[in-house]
This record gives C-alpha cells, structure tokens and sequence, in this order.
C-alpha cells in the first residue's frame, strides 16, 4: 500500500456480506482513504469513503485489559456490509480517533452559535475538525474559530426540521457549558450521512481509556422504556439495573405495540424517554420492526436492541437499521452491568 499508513494493529475481524461470515484474527492496516483487512491470507480494502455508520461496543464497566468490539457499516459495490472489529479498548479507541478524524475532517459546514447572553454569529461557512478531545470550527475566509470541549458538552439533538422549509435537514444542534454559561451551536452537515457520523463521533467515548464511560452534565434521573414480552425478564432487568445506577427509571410494556402507545400517549417522547431498550422476538412486531417505525419519527432517541436472539444477522441488521446498541441476553449480573453502561453511553 503505498498510501502513508496512520494505524496498524492485528483483531479479530468478522466480515459479512451476502454471501459469507468470517470471523478471524486479522491485520487492520489504515491509510488516509482506506482500510485495509488481511484475512487468513487474503486482503479486502474498504474505502473510507464508503462508510456510512459506526458503533462502538467498547463497554463502559470493562478494564484497559478487556476485549471489545467496533462495527463499521460500509457500502461495496452498491451492497450494504458490516464489518466487526475486536480487541483491546485502548487500541479500538485509538482506531476510533484515526477513522473519525479521515471521516468528519475538513468537512464544510454552516454554522450558527449563540451563548446564553444574547451573542450571536450568523451563518457562516466553516471547516470542521474534531480531535479526541474538542470540536474545533475554523471559518474558511477568516481567522475566525469556534472551539467545543467534548467535556463542556451538556446535550445534542437533531432538529426535526427545517424553520424556513419544513423539511427535515442534515443539522446537529450542540449545547455546551463554559464559565457557567450556556452556548447554542448549530451545525449544518453537507449530508444526512456525515450527520450520522458526526452524531456517531458525538456520543461516542474516545478522552481516553480510562475515560471511558463518563458522563460530564447528566441529568439525574434517565427515563427508559422496557419492552419485553417476558415479565420475568423485564423484573429482573427492573431489579438489576437498578442496582447498577439508582438514576434508572422505567416504564415496562409487554409488547411493541404497547411502547408505541407509550410514546404517542406523550407530547414529545424524546423529552419523555432519554432510551428504549427493546427484546427482539416478540409477537406480532419484532424488536426491528419496531426499531424501524421508531426511527421513522425519532432519528434520534436512543434504541437499544437487548435480546436472546444472538444472531449474527440480527446484529448487522441492527446496525444497518441505526440501532444504537446491541446488547446481548446472558446469565447472571454481567448482562446487566453491560446493559447499563450502554445506556449510560446511549444518553450523554
């Protein structure tokens, strides 16, 4: 490859696409446009460009040691594939910085920032650049920089449409923190898929290994929707989790239909409901089903599918249908201690 080489590392890879899964230790070698994987003597590159959607399974509650897991989705030859990435945390951290800085660098942007006393800067066409650690805007005609500390970060949302058009757009709307006061930027993306990548590199944890899992601003309380067709499951999910955070609370249904109506029954569920975590196999609508009519209205209100149903498709599906996270059903405490910290990532 004769393209500089920006990360190197040996992981257990999992390729899927339609026609077949491997899962093998591999070689990750990225360069500034692509990443390359060598497979049990075989070599597969992935564009950059390619990539459409990112999920980190880091998990907040494991040690430095553990072995984790990234899922990129990616387009080749007009098919949608995914490809999972496991190994160290440190070393997936470090990946993640590398791939969101090819990814979301130098991109243009319209900006709009606004703090609390009243100072405005309108429109202006800016460059983005994020490092582990902050959002820096920097004007493409001026000197002129708007800097976001990753720690000063209180919330961010997805306006659901435009004021002027009505139409939805590729905008991500940030609320930060600095000497007590509260400072508005609202970014306007190129694409509704750089929008999903930034919001992506926005709610993923990447300061630092043992950073992982922190949540500076949080409210104190993080409403969820359970729903399972299991009573039994959802009581122990209830008890459990509640052991892991006493932030937790819940309201429980027994079917996707019933948490459908828990969200139409309330102005706005995103105000409502800071996660859903959802079963998969359920009768009548499944856990992507629902996660698709769900999606169909709240692009972004936090979907967790949490199910017994391990399948290797239903996890690519999930991240094709932008899940937020995919946990999976286990025995004993550790379900749960996983299941909480993904949450606790979910609504940052």
């Amino acid at each position: 490859m004769s393209r500089s080489i920006v990360a190197d590392f040996h992981a257990e890879v999992e390729l899927t696409d339609s026609t077949e899964h491997r899962s093998l230790q591999s070689r990750i070698v990225v360069s500034d446009e692509q990443i390359g994987v060598a497979i049990d003597g075989t070599k597969r590159t992935i564009e950059i460009s390619s990539i459409f959607d990112i999920v980190q399974g880091v998990s907040q509650i494991r040690s430095v040691e553990s072995t984790e897991t990234v899922t990129l989705a990616f387009w080749s030859d007009s098919q949608r594939e995914t490809i999972s990435i496991s190994t160290d945390i440190e070393i997936l951290v470090k990946f993640q910085n590398v791939l969101y800085k090819k990814l979301l660098n130098e991109t243009e942007v319209v900006d709009t920032y606004r703090s609390r006393t009243g100072e405005k800067k309108a429109n202006h066409t800016y460059r983005i650049f994020v490092t582990n650690s902050q959002i820096r805007l920097q004007s493409s005609k001026t000197d002129d920089q708007i800097i976001i500390d990753r720690n000063d970060i209180i919330k961010f949302k997805t306006p659901p449409s435009s004021p002027t058009s009505g139409d939805q757009e590729p905008a991500a709307v940030i609320y930060s923190e600095t000497d007590n006061q509260i400072n508005k930027t609202t970014v306007c993306l190129p694409s509704f898929r750089t929008l999903n990548l930034f919001v992506r590199y926005l709610r993923a944890d990447l300061l630092s290994t043992d950073k992982i899992g922190t949540t500076a601003g949080a409210k104190n309380t993080i409403e969820i929707l359970l729903i399972d067709d299991n009573q039994h499951d959802i009581e122990m999910a209830e008890v459990f989790l509640k052991e892991q955070s006493d932030r937790f609370s819940f309201t429980s249904v027994l079917s996707a239909s019933d948490g459908l109506d828990e969200l139409n029954q309330v102005d706005d569920p995103a105000e409502s409901f800071d996660c859903i975590v959802s079963d998969y196999q359920m009768p009548g609508t499944d856990g992507l089903e629902l996660l698709n009519k769900i999606r169909e209205r709240y692009q972004n209100l936090p979907f967790i599918l949490y199910t017994g149903q391990g399948s290797k498709e239903i996890m690519k599906q999930a991240v094709l249908d932008d899940a937020t996270d995919y946990v999976k059903k286990g025995v004993g405490r550790e379900q749960y201690e996983i299941l909480s910290g993904r949450i606790r990532k979910a609504v940052r």
